[in-house]
């Protein structure tokens, strides 16, 4: 290495670590906040409502200003960025923590998607996969399978079904993130695509939600409501976006992106002290295996390798 890159490399990855770290604090505390309050005071359609009602509200002003974007990416592109971040994906993963524990949603909701985005890409962007990501590709099925495989035969848990609706809510996220790869390139930023996915899904879920879906907002502690709006509606759909995109600016796609493989583990160690939900003794080596698939797919030990 040379000596230029010494500080570059110290001071640069100090700096997007540090962003990235913020990022997935936030996506841990998502996982423990929505699973706390899916299991008390809230249904899922409440809290849907909640973080696009107060993202939506904070965020139409870039789409008053930019548009929808529909022009610039298309409306099947947007179509699918909007499906994939936006309501069904919210829907489907607080609903899955109704069910299954917080630790398996972290493991199963960002530990799959790089394999639905594998796919997806491979499909629809034809990209090739090779090397170490191959390798980590191949990794989360088998740690998929140790932390799931006794869940879907414990029919009487009920484990099963928050499990099946996170492996959907990965397909969704994946199915984001190709489609964000794509409009990329035409110039659409994850901002923009953020306040265009918070204000779509507002302005038609929020109206069906008031007159046909049933809500437990007006019965719910004042408190619970107003942390939870905070939360999803402005940590959530837009600090944590922030971060992430700072990390990926200054390390790079791969390991900004690796940063995602601490969430199962983070998620699954505060969940014990905060949620009282212990692991079983398969869980630590599951959750071991899709993290370190993770790590390994996103492509951060190539990008590590040739930082040498």
């Amino acid at each position: 290495m040379s000596s230029l890159a010494i500080p570059l490399q110290r001071s640069s990855y100090i700096t997007g670590a540090l962003w990235g770290l913020f990022a997935i604090s936030i996506w841990v505390g998502w996982i423990l906040l929505t699973r706390y309050g899916v299991t008390t005071s809230l249904s899922p359609f409440d809290i849907t409502a909640l973080r696009f009602g107060c993202a939506g509200a904070l965020l139409l002003p870039i789409v008053i200003r930019d548009g929808l974007g529909v022009r610039r990416v298309g409306l099947p592109l947007l179509a699918v960025i909007c499906t994939g971040a936006g309501v069904p994906y919210v829907l489907i993963s607080s609903a899955g923590l109704q069910f299954a524990p917080a630790a398996q949603a972290g493991a199963l909701i960002p530990g799959t998607m790089p394999l639905w985005a594998a796919l997806l890409a491979t499909l629809f962007l034809h990209e090739r996969i090779a090397g170490p990501r191959r390798a980590g590709l191949l990794l989360i099925p088998v740690g998929i399978v140790i932390l799931v495989g006794t869940g879907l035969t414990d029919l009487a848990s009920g484990n099963w079904r928050g499990q099946l609706l996170f492996l959907l809510a990965a397909l969704c996220w994946a199915s984001f993130t190709v489609a964000m790869r794509r409009a990329g390139t035409k110039g659409f930023t994850a901002l923009h695509a953020t306040a265009v996915v918070s204000v779509v899904s507002a302005a038609w879920y929020l109206p069906v939600y008031v007159m046909l879906l049933p809500h437990r907002i007006t019965a719910a502690p004042w408190d619970a409501v107003a942390i939870q709006t905070l939360y999803q509606g402005v940590l959530v759909a837009i600090i944590s976006l922030f971060a992430y995109t700072k990390a990926v600016s200054i390390l790079g796609a791969s390991l900004g992106s690796s940063f995602a493989s601490l969430v199962p583990v983070l998620a699954m160690l505060a969940a014990i002290p905060l949620l009282g939900e212990v692991p079983r003794p398969a869980d630590y080596f599951g959750i071991a295996a899709v993290t370190l698939g993770v790590f390994l797919s996103s492509g951060a030990y190539g990008a590590l390798v040739k930082s040498r």
